[in-house]
């Protein structure tokens, strides 16, 4: 299965991250469903409504509510925004649609200085300059994260992924906090790149630093990514987190050394704690190398293709689900 995996991997790699860098830096010197159904279902029945009255309500008929909710027929966008401003609720609540695990792909493409500011603890403010860029990610580490996450044959294969690095003066007191611990900091394998140290629910206590001093607090800093880049929506949503897989989270220290951030998971406690990999830092320092103009166009030649992967993998999806849904029976309260 793993060979089966790498060898797909390889064929659908058209995009060459560092190769393509490196070139640059050498120069100078059909719609996918939106899950509907059910969740029409689940908002008629909250209001103990039939689907002859909740249709009534919205100038529609009986039959267009039950087609609707069987997924015979799609309703428009319009029909959506019309349910969703009679009950009160977000087109998002009707829809459903999947989220990505992307998280810094808007800077990334920007390829703008932005700027994070929040307040540590009492009397401690910290401010961040952040830009985003890409890693190539090779096939062991694919391979490895995959195993983890338990990527099934079939899936968009990552073939790069994002980062956010952050940097701040001497004053900044996250910056200090991991200078004085940097010695400690797990130094990382090269194929668990995209996994590094994981605080989560399932092993919590059992993959904690040695050293708890590492730790801090790292809830200011979430909340005002999720701010900042948009995503209030999905806060605590484990499928998208900054500082996990795909969503590389790097500071530079005043030394110029580059660290990985991570932030444990809600249920943890948001622990901010970080480790380090000589091989994300030099792939990190290829990606600055780059002029602006040259990392637009590698963003959004990445971008494109991302999501043409993506888009592909979720039709896919869709159309395997629908065909297993016709050949079992459904039933349908009103």
């Amino acid at each position: 299965m793993k060979f089966k995996i790498a060898k797909k991997l390889e064929g659908r790699m058209r995009l060459n991250i560092s190769e393509r860098i490196k070139h640059i830096v050498g120069d100078r010197g059909s719609e996918v469903g939106f899950n509907y159904g059910m969740q029409i279902q689940n908002l008629r029945k909250s209001y103990k409504l039939s689907q002859g009255d909740f249709g009534a309500l919205l100038g529609m008929t009986k039959g267009q509510i039950s087609s609707y909710e069987r997924e015979v027929s799609q309703p428009t966008l319009e029909t959506l925004n019309k349910i969703a401003r009679f009950f009160n609720c977000t087109l998002e609540e009707l829809t459903e649609v999947p989220i990505r695990e992307e998280f810094y792909l808007k800077w990334l493409i920007d390829q703008e200085e932005h700027f994070v500011s929040f307040t540590q603890e009492i009397g401690n403010q910290v401010e961040f300059k952040a830009s985003a860029g890409l890693i190539e990610v090779q096939v062991d580490e694919y391979l490895t994260y995959g195993a983890s996450k338990g990527i099934k044959e079939g899936k968009a294969p990552i073939f790069a992924a994002n980062f956010l690095l952050l940097e701040g003066d001497k004053s900044n007191f996250i910056i200090n906090h991991f200078e004085k611990v940097e010695k400690d900091l797990a130094e990382v394998e090269r194929e668990a790149i995209l996994l590094g140290h994981s605080i989560d629910q399932q092993s919590a206590f059992a993959s904690f630093p040695n050293n708890m001093s590492i730790l801090m607090e790292g809830y200011p800093l979430l909340v005002q990514l999720y701010i900042a880049l948009d995503k209030c929506a999905w806060l605590g949503n484990p499928v998208s987190w900054p500082t996990k897989g795909t969503n590389i989270l790097a500071l530079r220290l005043s030394s110029g050394k580059i660290i990985r951030l991570h932030i444990s998971t809600m249920a943890t406690g948001c622990y901010l704690y970080a480790t380090y990999s000589k091989e994300l830092e030099e792939r990190i320092n290829l990606w600055i190398a780059l002029k602006k103009k040259d990392a637009i166009k590698v963003a959004v030649d990445y971008a494109l293709e991302w999501n043409r992967l993506q888009t592909e993998a979720a039709i896919k999806e869709q159309e395997k689900a629908i065909r297993q849904s016709e050949n079992s029976p459904k039933h349908f309260g009103v």
